[in-house]
């Protein structure tokens, strides 16, 4: 088993943790986890079994493992997980340009 990765994560203005781990070659498999106030939104696994006869299979999971844990991260911060969490924690910022300005129209108009 391979030691993993843990990442807090800011993302408006709430905090994530980012978990990544080896299963061990028992379950050869790389797990990465987001929390948000302690509860699991998001699980990603990948098999890494392809790799269990090859030369420097340390390095390669272990690359493996950066990648995976990376890429969620870029997920999170790009806004891919907002649909994941409540409406208390969403923004306007999750609705488009367009239906913010009828949204805007309709509440101001003068009929």
């Amino acid at each position: 088993m391979i030691v993993g990765y843990n990442t807090d994560i800011k993302y408006r203005s709430e905090v994530f943790h980012i978990q990544t781990e080896d299963k061990g070659e028992g379950n050869p498999v790389i797990e990465t986890l987001v929390y948000f106030h302690g509860e699991i939104l998001l699980s990603r696994r990948i098999s890494y079994a392809h790799l269990l006869q090859a030369e420097a299979k340390a390095k390669k999971i272990k690359a493996m493992m950066k990648t995976q844990h990376d890429q969620i991260i870029t997920e999170l911060k790009g806004g891919n997980f907002s649909h994941l969490l409540s409406i208390g924690t969403q923004s306007l910022e999750d609705r488009p340009l367009d239906e913010l300005v009828l949204e805007y129209l309709i509440n101001n108009s003068t009929h």
